[in-house]
């Protein structure tokens, strides 16, 4: 099969659900296919030079070919500020001017018209889906990692100012729009749960859906033998607004709680960009620690007892739930947090919505190693069993093939 894969941040290095979705996924088709990736460069993400050039040779070791492509908005900071101007008025989400790109349009029109036209077209996000019509009639997917609108509702709850609530919940609306007008034009909406896929049924009915879960590499991440300290942690990047929330919570509702009840409790908060909050509780708690980006989790979350995820903002399901379950580590989850995930309560991880209940099983779960040690067991079985990359890959390659057969004549 000839795959034409384009997404909206070039996947690697692989630190985040987004991009550690998209570089497995495309190290896994490239096994057996035939893969051309366009990629758009997020200058923040990924500095020019040095690191660029290393991405491309980690990707062109299983894309045939790989392009990337400039995100306007992130130019400069002027053309930041336009962007966010424009974007009150555009009637469009934001994310989809965000990625408008005459390069972009051109370079599918050249492909999908040209001599070795691929199979199928592979679009990552929603803000994607205008390219579809610059694809001469090759089959198109389009991935959805959450239901962008209700995660933005989700979002436009929790924000503190009016202003940042109100255009975010604006956001929302747009996009549940854009999502009841588009969705259904493709040949294959790639879910990531089947929560999912019954949300943008009930937005755009007709809509068809094949559902791929997230996976995990589970010969990266294995169980370790570190003894375990009383340590809870946490990992996820905290330049998103949900790992966030979701730590600011934690510090303020849930960990004073733990601590009355095991003094010699530590929490590590691991993640790029902690907020000022985050930073200034680590300064003033000798408990707290909230080193930034580390190069591997895996030497940081194996002496862990525990493994948290406190999450109340998001949507699709969170690829550092099935990490965490890949190393044998005991969880406390929201409900959320654990959405889209194919778990049980009390055998694969422990659930837990309100503050007072979260840090409850948190400190059963630090006050008895058996228990730590049977959930841990049985989380790894089943990303064994449901989550392993080749498991994904192939239900992915089952999609494309759906759509290959509906959109023929």
């Amino acid at each position: 099969m000839h795959i034409l894969y384009v997404t909206q941040i070039i996947p690697y290095p692989p630190h985040g659900g987004v991009l550690q979705r998209g570089y497995n996924l495309l190290r896994e088709l490239g096994r057996e296919h035939r893969v051309r990736l366009l990629a758009f460069h997020h200058p923040d993400e990924l500095p020019p030079g040095n690191a660029v050039e290393a991405s491309r040779r980690e990707l062109r070791s299983f894309c045939e070919d790989v392009e990337y492509l400039d995100l306007w908005p992130k130019r400069s900071r002027l053309h930041t500020a336009v962007a966010l101007a424009a974007g009150i008025a555009y009637p469009k989400p934001f994310s989809v001017l965000a990625q408008r790109s005459a390069r972009l349009h051109d370079r599918l029109r050249e492909l999908c018209r040209g001599p070795d036209r691929p199979d199928v077209v592979h679009l990552d996000t929603i803000a994607l889906a205008p390219y579809a019509r610059d694809c001469a009639g090759v089959p198109c997917v389009l991935t959805h990692h959450n239901v962008e609108s209700q995660l933005m509702l989700r979002r436009g709850e929790r924000e503190r100012s009016l202003a940042a609530r109100a255009y975010v919940k604006l956001q929302a609306r747009r996009l549940e729009r854009y999502e009841a007008e588009s969705c259904n034009r493709f040949a294959v909406n790639v879910m990531v749960s089947d929560a999912d896929a019954r949300t943008l049924a009930g937005i755009s009915p007709g809509a068809r859906t094949a559902v791929v879960p997230n996976g995990v590499d589970t010969l990266y991440f294995t169980p370790r033998d570190d003894p375990q300290t009383p340590t809870v942690i946490f990992t996820g990047g905290m330049n998103m607004f949900a790992n966030r929330d979701a730590v600011e919570w934690f510090l303020d509702d849930v960990w004073p709680a733990v601590l009355r009840q095991v003094p010699e409790a530590r929490f590590v908060a691991i993640g790029q960009r902690p907020s000022a909050k985050i930073l200034a509780a680590a300064a003033a708690d000798a408990s707290v620690q909230a080193p930034g980006h580390v190069p591997d989790v895996r030497p940081w979350v194996g002496p862990a007892a525990v493994y948290v995820v406190p999450m109340r903002v998001g949507g699709g399901t969170r690829l550092k739930v099935l990490d965490a379950m890949a190393q044998g580590k005991a969880l406390v989850a929201t409900g959320l947090g654990a959405e889209g995930i194919e778990v049980e309560h009390g055998r694969h991880l422990v659930i837990a919505d309100t503050a007072y209940d979260f840090a409850e099983r948190v400190v059963d779960l630090l006050r008895d190693p058996g228990r730590r040690q049977a959930l841990g067991a049985a989380a790894r079985q089943r990303v064994e069993e449901r989550y392993a990359w080749p498991v994904i890959g192939r239900r992915l390659v089952a999609a494309y093939a759906a759509a290959i057969e509906t959109n023929r004549p």
